[in-house]
């Protein structure tokens, strides 16, 4: 193998690869990418076997052929490199790569490319096309409530649901909950090539991270194919293959709550400013975050056994309900803020012992419930 190609159309195929290298692997297979000579394309690939990315990329092919190397050994010395330079890769017999870049050269030890695993599934399954921001949008609003216990396997992703709506128009829902939070978003979108048919799985949460950071470039589609236990996200340059999560998801509608007695509308600025200021007093154990919501008010209240107590109020012009006084760990609270692009947010509960739902007039078609947490 033998190519030249420019620094940056080198760059970032190997960045898109370093999420998805394992880095801690058992063995140095998956520790590498597999880079692959030809037609004027250098294809990239990289996998965990959960989620395996591919990447394509113009270059001028002098000699076919493949490598296998270490990802983030390859990736450190290219981003090393100089701006606008030419890059020639090459690999001899012994798989030992040799990088050049004007009076520079480098060489990495590679394992034969065969040894690399054989995990790329044909894309012969049912797909439909979306637009890459409406699917990035949906993500960023719904991945920071994935669980991260890994004893509750069916909540370690993103469900994804899929069901018509109208002519050429597809109804995408995505839901991620941990126990203690939940997101719900659901964008009705024109999608090309659909056929009408229901799909639903659920995504691994590191699949879903990796789209973020796979798709973030100029890419304007992306084709989304269920192929058996995975599903698969193309763009024109990329390709991501997630396993799919083979658990059944909760029933997570029996956790939204219909109707809350109180319902109040307050800024979101104003909101995540007074949480904040109120938290500096959070620790691990420190983390309850008393709110007592009265007629036109809401209380803010932190107390620290070691360090003190903290105090804020704040005026609620849209105040429905009764008073009632409940508990919640603030960092939750701050994440949904975090992912509503609103200058207010609505809150509606019915007591101290149930969930919490927050909305917005300006996002119809998203969801959050945060759990309380005992007084």
């Amino acid at each position: 193998m033998k190519v030249r190609i420019d620094k940056g159309a080198l760059f970032t195929p190997l960045y898109r690869a370093q999420g998805v290298i394992d880095r801690k692997a058992s063995t140095n297979v998956l520790a590498c990418v597999h880079i692959t000579a030809g037609d004027g394309t250098l294809t990239f690939t990289a996998t965990d076997y959960d989620v395996t990315m591919t990447a394509d990329v113009a270059a001028d092919v002098m000699e076919s052929g493949a490598a296998l190397v270490n990802g983030r050994a390859l990736f450190e010395v290219v981003r090393a490199l100089p701006d606008g330079v030419d890059v020639q890769l090459s690999c001899d017999t012994n798989h030992r790569i040799r990088i050049e870049a004007g009076r520079s050269y480098y060489h990495l030890n590679g394992l034969a490319p065969s040894e690399f695993p054989q995990v790329l599934e044909d894309a012969s399954g049912k797909s439909l096309h979306l637009d890459k921001d409406q699917l990035s949008n949906m993500l960023r609003r719904t991945l920071f409530s994935v669980s991260h216990d890994e004893s509750r396997p069916a909540l370690n992703g993103v469900l994804l649901e899929i069901e018509p709506d109208q002519s050429n128009h597809a109804l995408i829902r995505m839901v991620s909950t941990d126990g203690h939070r939940l997101s719900k978003v659901e964008r009705a979108v024109e999608a090309s090539d659909y056929d009408g048919a229901e799909h639903s799985c659920i995504v691994h949460r590191r699949g879903a991270a990796e789209l973020l950071r796979i798709f973030e470039g100029p890419d304007q589609g992306v084709r989304i194919e269920f192929l058996g236990r995975t599903v698969v996200f193309t763009s024109d340059h990329a390709r991501l293959q997630v396993r799919q999560i083979e658990e059944r998801f909760p029933e997570y509608n029996r956790v939204i709550p219909e109707q809350g007695d109180v319902h109040i509308t307050v800024s979101k600025t104003a909101f995540v400013n007074a949480i904040r200021r109120v938290s500096s007093l959070a620790t691990g154990k420190h983390n309850l975050l008393r709110m007592d919501l009265d007629d036109g008010r809401m209380a803010l209240e932190m107390v620290h056994a070691d360090f003190g107590d903290a105090h804020e109020e704040l005026e609620i012009p849209e105040y429905q309900g009764s008073q009632v006084e409940v508990g919640f760990n603030p960092r939750y609270l701050l994440d949904v803020c975090n992912v509503m692009e609103t200058d207010s947010i609505t809150l509606e509960l019915r007591d101290q012992f149930s969930p919490c739902l927050l909305q917005s007039e300006d996002e119809s078609g998203s969801t959050f419930v945060v759990m309380p947490m005992r007084l």
